[in-house]
């Protein structure tokens, strides 16, 4: 592989997709639109799309094809991300090199290596590019390229009972998928999985063929807005009083992360009794230390406390659940949650400015060096 080709792989249309169960990975078709994979973003109609500077973007499910695991998610706006390249099809061999871009159990943008072992392994009447090249939960979604960096197919799974067995869609059945994507003249539509005909509308009966689209799955469920859990709900609604769009806030099962200014912020339900609220805000300095631990300490920030994990202080508050689930209590804890994003975003600054720490790993430092942020 020439020595220049995957040197810089920060500059390339691959993010990171989030949705309310978990992430994924996708690339650029165009400046606009994104490929994934359908189990990526599903059942959800919009998801967040992480940028290079941790900012995230909504993106809307434009199409999808349950059966072939694939998806297209148009962005809110442009990105200037490279658009990588798709192969022409040509015959694929074994022990051709495969290069795999995504982000593993949610590390930043990774690349791993490997061979292909099979270029047309039969499973499920449907035919994978088989690689030994490690693939994990995160990948999903993400480019497989030649050595010419061209996008020979598209991460799908792994086999959990199985080392080194990875599997991605063609790119024969990517260009096709994004072909007829083109042509595409409804806002969506998931593609029948015996036709694959794109349907518009929930029906149990494909206006095409006639396959009863019930038969695997709820058919209806691709058109439909999921239930939300009564303690995402609470979340989501306390996080939009804050002014923060919950869809970009979302980070998995029960988790949500976004940054406040410059600060960053996590929450999430660690067991069955409390909900968690926690902002990694700076490192300790190596002066003032006294000063900095009476500030820390001091009674005055109840009911949000602070702890030091390694060297980072964190500010936090913990939310008892049975709180949670009693609707008298929600416009009382809503106001708190607005409280402590507020004084997250505030404290961040003080305490470097202060005290004489160091932003957090996770600060978004150049909007703290803009000095735009917390009161």
């Amino acid at each position: 592989m020439p020595t220049h080709s995957l040197d810089d792989i920060e500059r390339l249309g691959v993010y990171q997709v989030y949705t309310g169960t978990g992430t994924g990975t996708g690339f650029l078709i165009d400046a606009t639109h994104l490929l994934t994979n359908c189990h990526v973003v599903q059942p959800y109609r919009e998801v967040a799309v992480e940028m290079r500077d941790r900012s995230r973007i909504i993106g809307r499910v434009r199409r999808i094809h349950p059966h072939r695991d694939l998806a297209i998610v148009e962005l809110a706006r442009s990105v200037d991300g490279e658009v990588l390249a798709l192969s022409d099809g040509e015959q694929l061999k074994p022990k051709q090199g495969v290069h795999i871009l995504g982000f593993p159990v949610g590390l930043p943008l990774s690349l791993t290596e490997g061979v292909i072992s099979h270029a047309r392994q039969l499973l499920d009447e449907q035919y994978f590019l088989q690689t030994d090249a490690a693939i994990n939960p995160g990948n999903s979604g993400g480019p497989m390229l030649d050595d010419q960096r061209r996008i020979i197919a598209v991460t799908t799974c792994k086999l959990n009972a199985a080392d080194a067995v990875g599997f991605g869609i063609p790119i024969g059945d990517v260009r096709r998928f994004i072909d007829e994507f083109r042509a595409q003249s409804v806002a969506f539509g998931v593609q029948c999985p015996a036709c694959e005909e794109l349907i518009d509308r929930a029906v149990r009966y494909c206006p095409s063929c006639g396959s009863d689209l019930e038969a695997n799955h709820d058919f209806g469920e691709y058109f439909e807005t999921p239930e939300a859990h009564p303690l995402v709900g609470f979340v989501e609604r306390a996080l939009a009083g804050a002014n923060i769009d919950p869809v970009l806030a979302r980070h998995g099962s029960h988790n949500w992360s976004f940054h406040v200014g410059s600060a960053p912020i996590k929450i999430w339900c660690c067991c069955s009794e409390h909900l968690n609220f926690s902002s990694p805000m700076a490192q300790v300095g190596n002066r003032g230390l006294n000063e900095l631990f009476k500030y820390l300490l001091s009674e005055q920030h109840a009911p949000f406390s602070f702890d030091l994990v390694g060297s980072t202080v964190r500010l936090n508050l913990v939310v008892h659940i049975t709180d949670v689930f009693a609707p008298n209590e929600h416009e009382h804890l809503a106001a708190r949650v607005r409280q402590f994003i507020e004084k997250a975003d505030a404290t961040d600054n003080l305490l470097i400015t202060e005290y004489g720490c160091q932003p957090a790993p996770e600060t978004q430092t150049d909007y703290l060096k803009g000095g735009d942020h917390g009161s």
